[in-house]
């Protein structure tokens, strides 16, 4: 089974991820019974493919917490803070499970099942003594006293019919066709429920046709169901061929064949037998098509798309070095095959891009179940607000900024939002505001966590980068506001009292701005103290391809990534001034300093002396540098091409390189870390 662990782990972490968001729902509305209905569909799922990949602990362990969900289900046991508490261990436990099928290690779960088996036996036995479901487990689990709560019914199978699907029937009857109902059982070790399931209706499609499937057809395909569905087909075979057809797919544990189907309204209860004639008229419902769905995703790994944009890439080199090839032969009929190429390679590069792109939601999704155990710790409550889920962004991007954000909002929580004494006395909702997220802005995505706590005073944090030695007051003094809020950025800042195992060491927000600079991102705060912060991240759509700035300094082409860049300017030598040795120069009323690229990658040679020079500018954390370069040559679309070498992975300055159109190598400038 070793070739499947990949697809288990992936399927079960959405079944996990799944369990919590309706956990957490559950604790937030504990008599909406959906939820309850939602996580036993995922847990008996995961463990069937547990049990199926001979995963046995994950397979007891989900097989318990299902009994202890049924007792829910059926009143036996409230929903209440001690329940939850116990449900969440469980799948933090399932979590680390599944994680260490590849390592093989072992996770103790003897002392969680003991606590399941004393909360189900305790219950049990409250409800024997008395006779009635209103006793209380003290410590653990209460006992549901609600009389409006009614036990769930079993689930069952019910046909209904539109009137379309109904003249359906009578006109297949007519026809001299069979209308029989067909109840396929899936063992449940089955694995792939959507791929059986699709089989079946293949095969029954061959045979007749097929007018209702219960659940949707798009539901099995998305294995919305447990392993057991429905069809109401009409057929002229026999049941003996049908028998022989579906039971022949594997993972089918057995099948039903009736010609007689319950059909459901409002006010009364039907039947249609076979030789029924007249048409009953049920609840109203959409007409499924004759035909099978095709299959409209396939998972493909990270690493074989990574590999065709490399080779998309290389595509785009040589198409760049046809064109300019091309402009130097001045072939007309050379240029109108090169402009179908460039098309071509355009829509190439568009999809393979797009092929890449995941919702942000599969970060985002962590955090609601972090949130609460974190206020939960800390005596606190919070209440985590979450938009733009749905914007999507490259998935190299995706998978790096998820230590990020955790930083921020653990910081939120713990250093932002206030006791909740404290808020009380500032007039303040008793529950914190902590909001995430994330909007488009032209060829980057702009990711915001902010919060309604005490936020950050400049003052504040001067004291504090003086106190730790990291500026004296002199150079502190000198800091504007957004200069003194950045402080939070240097490597061992922290603004805590005390340490703590949420924040305190001075490490989380140096890491943050490390990880997203690294990334080709910019980080802004902003702070009201009293009322709140926000710190925003801007981040490229992908690392992969991006529009750059190209200029030439001391003979050699460089490329400036074009979201660092502000404008670009003309400007006369003899305006240059200097405060403290440093070159600067008044730009539209603002103080620009300047840096001599030429000067700061110690290129060889002497500078041309110019009266006129060209300067780009470009922002970094809210504050604009001046670039003085010896020519620009445009903007252009490179390719990235990492610096992976161990000799040369840890160079300052340099983003990476990319190959020209002549088939020369530019290097890409890292703003961040060359200024």
């Amino acid at each position: 089974m070793s070739e499947y662990k990949d697809i288990f782990k992936a399927e079960s972490e959405e079944h996990l991820q799944q369990l919590n968001e309706s956990l957490l729902g559950l604790e937030q509305n504990p008599l909406e019974i959906e939820y309850i209905n939602t996580m036993f569909r995922s847990a008996h799922t995961l463990k069937g493919m547990s049990a199926t990949m001979g995963f046995s602990t994950i397979a007891e362990l989900t097989h318990e917490m299902e009994n202890l969900m049924d007792m829910v289900r059926k009143c036996q046991v409230a929903v209440s803070d001690s329940l939850i508490d116990i449900l969440f261990e469980c799948l933090d436990t399932l979590e680390a499970l599944v994680e260490s099928v590849d390592t093989g290690g072992e996770v103790n779960i003897s002392h969680l099942q003991a606590t399941l088996t004393q909360a189900m036996e305790g219950a049990l036995c409250a409800v024997e003594a008395t006779g009635n479901i209103a006793s209380s487990l003290a410590g653990t689990v209460s006992i549901n006293t609600q009389e409006n709560l009614k036990p769930a019914h079993e689930t069952e199978m019910h046909i209904q019919l539109s009137e379309s699907e109904n003249a359906d029937i009578e006109t297949a009857h007519h026809e001299g066709n069979r209308i029989l109902e067909l109840k396929v059982m899936l063992d449940p070790s089955c694995v792939l429920k959507s791929a059986r399931s699709t089989l079946v209706l293949i095969n029954l499609s061959k045979m007749g046709k097929i007018i209702k499937c219960m659940p949707s057809e798009a539901d099995l395909e998305d294995e919305k169901f447990g392993f057991e569905f429905s069809v109401v087909f009409a057929t002229k075979e026999d049941d003996a061929r049908i028998t022989e057809v579906i039971t022949k797919i594997s993972e089918i544990k057995a099948i039903d064949i009736s010609a007689l189907y319950a059909c459901e309204n409002d006010e009364t209860e039907s039947t249609i037998k076979e030789d029924t004639r007249e048409s009953q008229k049920c609840s109203s419902g959409v007409k499924r098509s004759e035909s099978v769905k095709s299959i409209q995703s396939v998972r493909v790994n990270i690493e074989r798309l990574d590999n065709l944009m490399n080779l998309v890439g290389e595509l785009i080199i040589n198409k760049i070095r046809l064109n300019q090839l091309a402009s130097d032969i001045n072939a007309k009929s050379l240029d109108e095959s090169l402009a179908n190429l460039d098309r071509l390679t355009n829509e190439i590069q568009n999809e393979v891009m797009e092929a890449r792109m995941v919702p942000i939601d599969q970060v985002f999704s962590r955090f609601p179940r972090m949130i609460r155990d974190l206020a939960k710790s800390e005596g606190k409550q919070v209440d985590l607000v979450i938009e733009g889920k749905e914007i999507e962004l490259d998935r190299t991007v995706l998978d790096e900024i998820g230590d990020p954000l955790v930083h921020l909002l653990r910081n939120a929580v713990d250093h932002g939002i206030e006791p909740t004494g404290e808020r009380i006395k500032l007039g303040k909702p008793v529950a914190g505001f902590v909001g995430l997220s994330a909007s488009r802005q032209r060829n980057s995505v702009i990711i915001e966590v902010q919060d309604d706590g005490k936020g950050m005073d400049p003052g504040h944090l001067r004291d504090i980068a003086v106190k730790k030695g990291i500026m004296n007051r002199e150079e502190v003094d000198k800091l504007s506001d957004t200069d003194a809020l950045n402080l939070i950025f240097v490597a061992g800042f922290s603004g805590a009292k005390t340490i703590t195992d949420v924040s305190g060491r001075g490490v989380g927000m140096d890491a943050v701005k490390t990880k997203i600079e690294a990334l080709g991102g910019t980080v802004k705060v902003s702070s009201v103290p009293g009322q709140g912060s926000s710190i925003k991240l801007q981040l490229p759509l992908t690392v992969a391809i991006i529009q750059s700035l190209m200029v030439t300094i001391a003979g050699e082409t460089y490329a400036i990534p074009l979201a660092n860049v502000v404008r670009d300017v003309g400007i006369k030598a003899r305006d240059i001034k200097t405060i403290e040795g440093k070159e600067v120069i008044l730009l539209r009323g603002e103080v620009l300093p300047l840096l001599r690229l030429r000067d700061v990658l110690d290129c060889p040679g002497e500078a041309e002396k110019k009266e006129n020079l060209i300067v780009v500018v470009v922002e970094r954390m809210g504050s604009n540098i001046g670039f003085v370069v010896d020519q620009l040559l445009g903007q252009q679309e490179v390719i990235i091409k990492t610096l992976d070498n161990k000799l040369l992975k840890n160079t300052r300055g340099f983003a990476g390189a990319t190959i020209l159109g002549d088939g020369s190598v530019a290097l890409i400038l890292d703003i961040a870390t060359l200024i």
